[in-house]
């Protein structure tokens, strides 16, 4: 079944020759309700804004003495800087909504493919960017134990 520019459904076999037929389109499936504010509790965004932030602090003083690495370096602030900005100003769009659904539901969080706990959220949402902290600091160590 196809559906053409005017939501008719269209069956037919192309290959046998037959004539087309048209008929109906189904009625609109249903969706999961919008969440606006990503269903992530700010703990998250702190510690995930807090790594970012280690990441950078060790590039910086690992490889901030050139210009052409600083500039890069300031290139990507601004990128993450982009990243977090966007996602708060969706965030505060839906502020005071009532119909936001939360997707904490008894200390779980509500996925397409079940519920999870806390601490499962927490490792798979942070762990990269945990481990560019841990990189970054990495740099800034070797840096001051080389030089």
């Amino acid at each position: 079944m196809l559906l053409d520019e005017t939501s008719l459904a269209v069956q037919g076999d192309i290959f046998s020759g037959e004539p087309t037929t048209a008929c109906s389109a189904p009625g609109p499936a249903p969706v999961q309700p919008e969440a606006g504010t990503f269903g992530i509790p700010p703990v998250i965004w702190g510690v995930m804004a807090a790594s970012y932030g280690l990441f950078f602090g060790g590039l910086i003083l690992g490889t901030g003495h050139d210009g052409r690495a600083m500039f890069m370096i300031v290139i990507s602030i601004l990128y993450t800087l982009m990243y977090f900005g966007t996602a708060f100003a969706l965030n505060s769009l839906r502020r005071g909504s009532s119909r936001e659904k939360s997707q904490w539901i008894k200390g779980r969080f509500d996925t397409l493919t079940g519920p999870m706990s806390f601490g499962s959220v927490f490792g798979q949402m942070l762990i990269v960017p945990m481990m560019f902290a841990a990189f970054g600091l990495a740099i800034a160590v070797i840096r001051f134990t080389v030089m």
